[in-house]
């Protein structure tokens, strides 16, 4: 699942946020490790002041730095027709999406197990594959841990949109706006062809290193199949239009086509829209930062006029 995972592109970046008191977590700017109980902890990274609070998801194998990073403006790889992310030089900064967002109110991103590969304070580890549920029990877990006045916007990027879907149906009163951020789509598997399906299903169980996260897709699309249908709350979808090129594909991998009809009908779900003139690959918040703050941003200031933040 090449498209998937940041792994490849974010071992090289260790964790360089330091830690703040524990006990200022639901006010001040904190980065480290959360006690969600049964004896593990999830690391966090929060960001500003203000509500409704934000919580990025991020995909398969990602985490919580990749939303403090970016492609710098000059690097080639952005003249590419193509999605080569793996040869971005990434670096952080004051533009990347998380901290942009921090200007108009709280964000937190974090870690799920087995994603960040190095550095101090990783989440605790936890067999994989996985299912979905068990993200979804270590949001409620996180938030509650947290002591954040909910509900939140939810930010999803990838995987963390099967995350977000699931959540946002079996815990409505926790969400109150959804920014999906090149998901995966709970209806991809209707448009993918047989021998697409089983492969990404495949490929989504395989960590990208032998001590990586690896989700049950299958999995996710019964929980959600079987789950309440999603709230109507101020929400956007966006959609990567530049793929990886040719030779990096597989004849069973889902085409651009099939992933941005699958966004357009989640977003159709949703009673929103789903933004495909985007200029990026599928990590959007590294190619374009702004434009997700943006979007976020839109949707954080939607929710307040709502007057439910």
């Amino acid at each position: 699942m090449r498209w998937h995972s940041l792994v490849s592109i974010l071992l090289a970046l260790a964790a360089v946020i330091a830690n703040s008191c524990g006990s200022a977590w639901a006010a001040d700017d904190f980065a480290g490790l959360v006690d969600i109980g049964g004896g593990r902890s999830l690391y966090v990274n929060c960001q500003g002041t203000g509500s409704p609070t934000v919580l990025i998801i991020p995909g398969k194998g990602s985490y919580a730095e990749a939303w403090n990073v970016v492609v710098p403006t000059d690097d080639p790889i952005r003249s590419s027709p193509y999605d080569v992310i793996g040869q971005a030089k990434l670096e952080p900064s004051a533009t990347a999406t998380q901290p942009v967002v921090a200007r108009t109110t709280r964000v937190c991103a974090y870690d799920r197990p087995n994603t960040r590969p190095d550095g101090v304070d990783r989440s605790t580890p936890s067999a994989q594959p996985h299912p979905v549920t068990q993200d979804v029990d270590d949001i409620v877990k996180l938030l509650s841990a947290l002591g954040i006045s909910t509900p939140v916007v939810v930010v999803a990027h990838s995987y963390g949109g099967l995350v977000a879907d699931l959540l946002a149906r079996t815990h409505s009163q926790l969400l109150s706006g959804l920014v999906l951020v090149d998901p995966v789509s709970e209806f991809l598997p209707a448009l993918g062809e047989a021998e697409q399906n089983a492969a990404f299903n495949r490929d989504a169980a395989i960590p990208a290193n032998p001590d990586g996260e690896g989700f049950l897709a299958d999995d996710a699309y019964a929980a959600i199949s079987a789950a309440p249908p999603l709230p109507k709350v101020p929400a956007i979808v966006l959609s990567s239009d530049k793929f990886p090129p040719p030779t990096d594909l597989k004849p069973d991998n889902y085409t651009l086509r099939q992933i941005q009809q699958a966004n357009t009908l989640l977003a159709d779900a949703l009673g929103t829209v789903n933004v495909t003139a985007t200029n990026s690959g599928h990590n959007l918040m590294l190619y374009q930062p702004q434009l997700v703050a943006d979007q976020i941003v839109a949707v954080v200031n939607q929710v307040r006029l709502q007057g439910v933040s």
